[in-house]
Formats: C-alpha cells, structure tokens, sequence
C-alpha cells in the first residue's frame, strides 16, 4: 500500500488498517472497471487539474478512472487515522482511495495525482509505502519521484514571478490562463512559503467533501 498520512514516522495504526480495509471493500462494489490501461491512466492524469478546476468537477469522476482500468473510491477518514489516500492492486486492478481529508480542492487534488503517479510508476505493489502529505522524508526516492510526476500534470510549467503584493487579480488572472482553481495557484504559493498559510486569498476555498460523497 502507498499511503499518503501525516504521522509517517510512526508504525501503520489499527485505525488506518481498518480504513483501508473499508476501502477494500467499497472498491469490491464496483463492477464497471475495465481492464487497466496506463496510457488511459496517464492521458487522463495530465487533464485532471483542469478536469477539476471547481468541486463539480470530482462529480463522476469514478466512472473516469473505470475506463481506465482504474477502481476510484472515497472512505471518510476515520478519527484520528490521520491519512489522506491510498493506493494498492486488488487482483489485477488498481485501487485508489480518497479520505477527503483536508477538505480544500487543491489538497484532494494533489493526494489524487500522487496516488495516480505511484500507479503510473509502477510503485504500487506488495511493499508497503507510508507517505506524509505535508512533510515527507526528502531522501526518499519513490516519494520524489511521484512528486516530480504529480507537479509535472499540475503545473507543466513554472508559476510567474508573483508580485511584491499578490493579490487576487493576479491569482484569477494566473489560474484563468491555466485553467486551473485559483486555490490551486494559492496553494502552491503557500506550499512554496510564498503566501503565509493564513493568508486571507485562500479565504472560502472550495471544499469537495459533498461531491466526493456522492461516490
């Protein structure tokens, strides 16, 4: 399983044993997967941050990675697993996992695009891969390796210069030449300790949890 959860320096807990094992099973219920094809998996990485440019856009999403040979399921995080998604094969399939965790668009959609590059990458396996969302062992080669892929579909190419002053104009303006969510661009900023993280621009960030839930 490669697992993306915040306390990734301690052993796997029965809690987030229990909700990949939810994850099992909602991924048993779906019987419209077709066979998996990786240059579908990739095609479909690459459109996914525009595909998902406002919270409508998870809406059938599943259906998406089901024709690329791919099981896409969401299970709530369970209190106090502390994990973000997962993926692992059941048979022959691909499984990938959301928890909605953290809730904001542009986090979901990162956890999504790492999960879909460790498949691409031919990470998953029977190895065991504990991953942390916000602070991940930069040694760590696989991890590196599904973030380079993972910020290659998000953003092929570098961000501009940001202004002394960065305001929402220049976020809109940056995200609409894109086609991405302006969070997204927020979120970059402020994973690039460009924007403070209680930066007012990141204010009413849209929030999946209530698409994701229809799954």
């Amino acid at each position: 399983i490669a697992a993306r959860r915040s306390n990734h320096d301690e052993p796997v807990s029965s809690v987030q044993v229990a909700w990949v094992a939810c994850v099992r099973r909602a991924a048993r219920k779906r019987t419209d997967v077709k066979p998996f094809s990786k240059s579908k998996l990739e095609r479909l990485a690459a459109q996914l941050p525009t595909l998902l440019s406002s919270s409508a856009g998870f809406r059938g999403l599943p259906e998406s990675f089901a024709d690329a040979g791919v099981a896409l399921v969401y299970v709530e995080a369970l209190p106090g697993a502390k994990i973000d998604g997962c993926a692992f094969m059941l048979d022959k399939t691909p499984i990938i996992a959301l928890s909605g965790r953290g809730k904001r668009l542009d986090k979901v959609l990162w956890t999504l695009l790492h999960e879909v590059a460790h498949v691409i990458l031919g990470h998953v396996s029977s190895e065991v891969l504990v991953e942390s969302l916000d602070d991940h062992d930069e040694t760590d080669a696989k991890e590196n390796a599904a973030d380079r892929r993972a910020g290659g579909w998000l953003l092929p190419t570098p961000l501009p210069t940001p202004p002394a002053r960065i305001g929402a104009g220049w976020v809109d303006s940056v995200a609409s030449e894109r086609r991405l969510a302006p969070i997204v661009i927020v979120g970059q900023l402020q994973q690039s300790q460009v924007l403070d993280w209680r930066t007012t621009l990141a204010r009413n960030a849209p929030t999946v949890t209530g698409v994701l839930e229809t799954w």
